[in-house]
């Protein structure tokens, strides 16, 4: 099956909460453009043909790794050597949701990993390589980083729908964009909290006039 962009943030939205959507959404656009049974087996000179539903896509994929090859599975590309760690079966892996959320899983983990003495968006791009190579650096040097932020723009504008095989079209919040998104959810506010000045006193018309004036057009009132 392939999932839209819509489908992919409302998939994202369910099943990988402790990461942007948007950021979801260019990490699966960038790995599998939405295919859900998408396999590439590392290390061939050709990949095998593209599977048709779950059975198969195991079925092949088991098979390359009997030869000693690892497998990436998935809308998200689930290296099959950390199926495992991750929880993962061959009964689940190609699930949308069960990928989605292991691809969730991985990113946020790289982050968290090197989020300290760096800006949230160089963590971002340091994440997004380890998830790819495992290295902080080569998946800069490979254009891997460059490709998702170039597919960051997917999202945008996209209402995302919720994950229901029977009802694939229900709406639910719309995204920001991906590194405003990460960000916001990674750094604390600090900012102290803003409280609203006291009223002029009721003789001073004029300036309770203005006073009166601002506080409408901070709640909409008229």
């Amino acid at each position: 099956m392939q999932f839209t962009t819509a489908a992919i943030l409302g998939l994202a939205s369910q099943c990988a909460s402790g990461v942007a959507p948007s950021t979801i959404v260019a990490v699966v656009h960038t790995e599998s453009k939405g295919y859900q049974f998408a396999l590439n087996v590392n290390g061939v000179a050709r990949q095998p043909a593209r599977p048709t539903n779950a059975g198969d896509a195991a079925r092949v994929a088991r098979a390359f790794i009997a030869q000693g090859y690892s497998v990436d599975l998935g809308l998200g590309q689930i290296n099959s050597n950390n199926m495992a760690a991750l929880g993962l079966t061959w009964d689940n892996v190609f699930d949308p949701c069960t990928n989605i959320g292991a691809a969730g899983k991985v990113l946020a983990g790289n982050y968290h990993q090197v989020r300290d003495g760096r800006p949230p968006q160089e963590a971002l791009r340091v994440a997004l390589s380890m998830y790819n190579t495992g290295s902080t650096t080569r998946g800069f040097r490979n254009g891997y980083v460059g490709r998702v932020l170039s597919n960051a723009g997917v999202a945008e504008g996209i209402s995302p729908v919720a994950y229901r095989p029977t009802a694939p079209d229900a709406q639910i919040n719309p995204p920001h964009t991906m590194l405003a998104d990460l960000v916001a959810e990674n750094t604390p506010d600090h900012s102290p909290a803003r409280t609203a000045p006291p009223p002029p006193p009721a003789w001073d018309v004029f300036s309770r006039a203005a006073y009166d004036r601002a506080r409408n057009a901070e709640t909409g009132g008229s």
